[in-house]
């Protein structure tokens, strides 16, 4: 007799999770190596202020677009067509944002370290929007960026990653965004590149263990995911995420959530209504 046993979900895919190899997880370790080399050659404050005089050259526009990619809701408000498209990708996204979150938040309320603007006359250095003075390490922005660009680099299959590596040049402008703006430290953008990647790569590992059953559109992962993207359409709508400038990026990415929240609704909704003819 033919074998009609099926492979749970979970069996299936710690064969995908084994593709994140334990080198991959050194990648955390490059941004500190760049941060203790920039740190031996040149004196951060000097640093921080070449950095954000040369950023000038380009408009302040150009840097409030590239801030907006680690801006938590404009980035997962960009994503939400994936409700549709990749749904396990999605999640990774979620595990990784929520893990470097609490990260995020532990070390700045920990820590406490001063940010340009409480350490320099402000006057002395670009500033886009109103100066912050506190609660500088490491950069939520950045770790945000590249926790959600690890989380779903490592969700592609490995013979496409390579056309996934532009997700980390946007992650590297949103964290050079941060300083452009004259609101981080280079340090603090290391920092967060370092445990983005931590996050990104626990959050892709987590989400090829989730069983399938919770990635269909029915199951209550992807219905809480459509909640928080509706979340963000009204936070987009309604708030002035980080700059007046950002404006026109917040109404793009709520455009672009509503497109994918509607197709995931029509997605759920067609097999119930599927049943009840039947």
């Amino acid at each position: 007799m033919p074998n009609t046993h099926q492979p749970d979900a979970v069996s299936t895919h710690t064969g995908q999770a084994r593709l994140i190899k334990p080198v991959y997880w050194l990648w955390c370790l490059l941004p500190l190596l760049c941060w203790g080399i920039v740190e031996l050659s040149i004196e951060p404050i000097s640093l921080f202020k070449l950095i954000n005089t040369h950023t000038q050259k380009l408009p302040d526009l150009l840097w409030v677009f590239f801030n907006m990619l680690g801006n938590g809701w404009g980035v997962f408000a960009l994503l939400c067509p994936l409700l549709v498209l990749a749904p396990r990708a999605l999640l990774a996204t979620l595990c990784a944002g929520a893990l470097a979150g609490v990260i995020s938040r532990t070390l700045k309320l920990s820590l406490q370290f001063p940010r340009p603007a409480s350490v320099l006359d402000p006057t002395s250095f670009h500033i886009v929007g109103n100066p912050l003075t506190s609660l500088t390490m490491p950069s939520g922005h950045t770790l945000t960026a590249f926790a959600l660009a690890t989380a779903l680099y490592f969700s592609l299959p490995p013979a496409r990653r390579t056309s996934g590596l532009w997700l980390f040049v946007l992650a590297t402008l949103a964290g050079l965004a941060r300083v452009a703006v004259g609101a981080h430290w280079p340090a603090d953008v290391f920092a967060g590149m370092s445990i983005g990647l931590f996050s990104g790569l626990l959050g892709a590992t987590l989400s090829q263990h989730i069983p399938t059953r919770f990635v269909a559109p029915q199951a209550w992962p992807l219905r809480t995911a459509s909640i928080g993207a509706a979340l963000c359409i009204y936070m987009l709508l309604t708030d002035r995420l980080d700059f007046d400038e950002s404006r026109p990026f917040q109404y793009l990415a709520a455009a672009v959530a509503t497109i994918g929240l509607v197709l995931f609704l029509r997605q759920t909704i067609k097999p119930r209504a599927q049943e009840i003819g039947h």
